[in-house]
């Protein structure tokens, strides 16, 4: 959804105020989808500041499904977030490394916004439990749900040259 903001550089403290329903289904970066399971309407408040800026405040709240960093399972997180930005319409004041990919001219695309901000606030480990054990790295048993009788001998890395030796000899 794109959104107009040329009546705001005009009138200074004017304010814009929009509710929002996302229409994202699932987020996708580079690397992975997470499904959205929950999303409430984001709030959007503009306001004009003067002299081609506007101030952009959002309040969102929704529940991505993102696997466990140990197990793999499915957890539900959830991201609360508020942001407030203050941004130059001017392009002549703007660097072109510093221009912000949701404002084109005086449009605003509530999507991208929406993408970046919570790209930026999505953790960085997550995990089911503080307690979770993962899964065998020998046998992929997720090891929450009981032990997989690998051997789990963990041998000193130090001792591997000799460990070669010992292991040379049981196959004459």
């Amino acid at each position: 959804m794109l959104i107009d903001l040329s009546e705001l550089l005009s009138h200074e403290d004017k304010e814009k105020r929009l509710s929002y329903q996302l229409e994202m289904k699932e987020f996708e970066t580079s690397f992975a989808k997470y499904p959205v399971s929950m999303r409430e309407p984001i709030e959007l408040v503009f306001k004009g500041l003067g002299k081609k800026k506007i101030l952009i405040e959002s309040d969102m709240k929704l529940v991505l499904m993102i696997p466990c960093d140990r197990c793999l399972e499915e957890v539900e997180v959830q991201l609360n977030i508020k942001t407030s930005k203050e941004t130059d319409l001017d392009e002549k004041n703007v660097p072109d490394d510093e221009k912000e990919e949701y404002l084109s001219g005086t449009s605003f695309d509530v999507e991208k916004f929406v993408y970046g901000e919570i790209l930026v606030n999505l953790p960085m480990k997550t995990v089911c439990n503080e307690d979770c054990k993962g899964f065998c790295n020998r046998c992929g048993t997720n090891l929450n749900h009981g032990e997989c009788g690998c051997d789990t001998t963990e041998l000193d890395p130090r001792m591997a040259k000799a460990l070669e030796v010992f292991n040379s000899f049981k196959e004459v």
